[in-house]
């Protein structure tokens, strides 16, 4: 998925008549997965070290017609990388490790460029080790350590940060050598043994057409729905990649999660602080990513979570509030927002105020690009608005993946320009909108013509 949008995912406010929070949130999920062709979902709600809502939806396996239950194995994908976060920390407080060492104490053969390296980079997306690794999808964690490390860095280590596959796969091999065994195993051993979860990965071999997996009990199925039907998906992950995306859980065993880190049983205080603090980058910026998780700004909270898939799971934690909101969906084309959503029916977000904004010297631009909005929250999508790269590269993902987000949320009723730069020969323009009782950000970018290149939440 486009990964760098998550940072900045947002979601609707539903003002749902209904005599509970429970109530609200089945309502709300019910109406999401219509709008969106998911066929099962599953949700938890912690509050205070509290469960205050389990709740299951629709069909795990359509084949089988089975239905979601609490314990139902959904495909976590990226959301893996919040138990790295947790495994470095019980590493770190077991003696194991420390984030601020060099990549080099556990690889002593790592290239020069890799030595200002530390577990606190690789964590937070900020190694600069580029992502275009050529290695089979089969190829052993050193072997595929080995081919990144022949690779140049594409920035200072903590200079800025990119979200990618690399870092973390060289983590995995840090890890292993740290904690004395397997990634798998070391994540069972400090997580989510511990923690009395069934979470697991599905261990998957063999070549692209004739692959073996192992069995997982209640596991959902994923399915993408295209030309007016589903059809069953399966996503691989490389074992090699495992430290980043493919673990399998269930709503009850995040639940048991979010239960530990509000009582502090499973990690202490400063490990928490710690893991949940973004680092201030070389270029001056606060980097959205920390260690393992997000951190974003949801209607004036702090906010640390991860999504993945698209849409398979989106785990959004206010360490503030101790509150945890889950949700898992076997539909694989759906933009996060479903986790803020929840969020808002129990901490609605504050009237909108808008800001004055800048001076617009391309109203008929501002026009243009709200018109396209407003056709999107319709259900329309105006090619003729698109430059014909965007139509072949931007559209048909947008079609599927933002377009739903779009027109779950209500009209435009004011639309103000905040920024405008230079981008690619072209623009990049940000503006404020306000969609009834909430306000949204978006970012477009238009071409020398005045074509849009794409344009999404931030």
């Amino acid at each position: 998925m486009n990964t760098s949008l998550y940072p900045f995912v947002a979601a609707i406010l539903l003002a749902v008549a209904a005599p509970s929070h429970a109530d609200q949130v089945d309502d709300y999920m019910r109406r999401q997965m219509a709008l969106n062709h998911v066929p099962g979902a599953a949700v938890a709600v912690v509050r205070d070290g509290r469960i205050v809502k389990l709740g299951t939806y629709g069909l795990a396996n359509l084949e089988w017609r089975q239905r979601v239950t609490p314990d139902t194995a959904f495909q976590l994908a990226s959301s893996t990388k919040p138990f790295t976060g947790l495994l470095l920390m019980r590493l770190q407080e077991a003696g194991r490790l420390s984030l601020d060492d060099s990549v080099a104490k556990y690889l002593p053969e790592a290239p020069q460029a890799w030595r200002p390296i530390t577990l606190r980079h690789l964590a937070d997306h900020s190694a600069g080790i580029p992502d275009d690794v050529k290695v089979g999808p089969d190829a052993t964690l050193d072997e595929y350590v080995a081919a990144a490390a022949a690779l140049p860095l594409a920035h200072a280590p903590g200079a800025s940060a990119s979200y990618g596959i690399a870092g973390y796969t060289v983590l995995a091999k840090l890890i292993e050598t740290a904690a004395g065994m397997p990634y798998p195993e070391a994540l069972k051993h400090y997580v989510t043994g511990p923690l009395g979860l069934r979470a697991d990965f599905d261990y998957s071999s063999g070549d692209p057409n004739m692959r073996s997996l192992e069995v997982v009990p209640k596991r959902a199925g994923v399915y993408d729905w295209s030309a007016g039907r589903h059809r069953e998906f399966r996503f691989h992950f490389s074992p090699f990649s495992y430290v980043a995306g493919g673990l399998l859980a269930s709503a009850q065993d995040l639940a048991k999660v979010a239960i530990a880190l509000d009582k502090g049983s499973f990690l202490r205080r400063q490990s928490l602080d710690a893991m949940w603090t973004p680092s201030r980058l070389g270029n001056g910026e606060s980097n959205g990513f920390a260690l393992g998780w997000t951190v974003r700004d949801v209607n004036g909270r702090t906010a640390v979570g991860h999504s993945g898939g698209p849409a398979l799971s989106d785990i959004l934690h206010f360490p503030g509030e101790r509150a945890t909101f889950i949700v898992l969906t076997n539909g694989k084309k759906l933009y996060p927002y479903l986790a803020q959503g929840l969020s808002e029916l129990f901490y609605p977000p504050p009237p909108v105020v808008m800001p004055a904004g800048i001076a617009d010297s391309r109203p008929e631009l501002s026009a243009l690009l709200r018109r396209t909005l407003a056709e999107a929250a319709a259900g329309k999508v105006g090619e003729e608005h698109f430059s014909e790269r965007a139509r072949k590269d931007f559209v048909p993902a947008f079609k599927d993946f933002l377009l739903p987000f779009v027109r779950s949320l209500p009209a435009v009723d004011e639309f103000v320009l905040l920024a405008e730069s230079p981008r690619d020969g072209g623009i990049r323009r940000t503006y404020r909108a306000r969609h009834g009782q909430r306000a949204q950000t978006w970012g477009f970018d238009v071409d020398k013509d005045g074509k849009l290149l794409g344009f999404g939440p931030k």
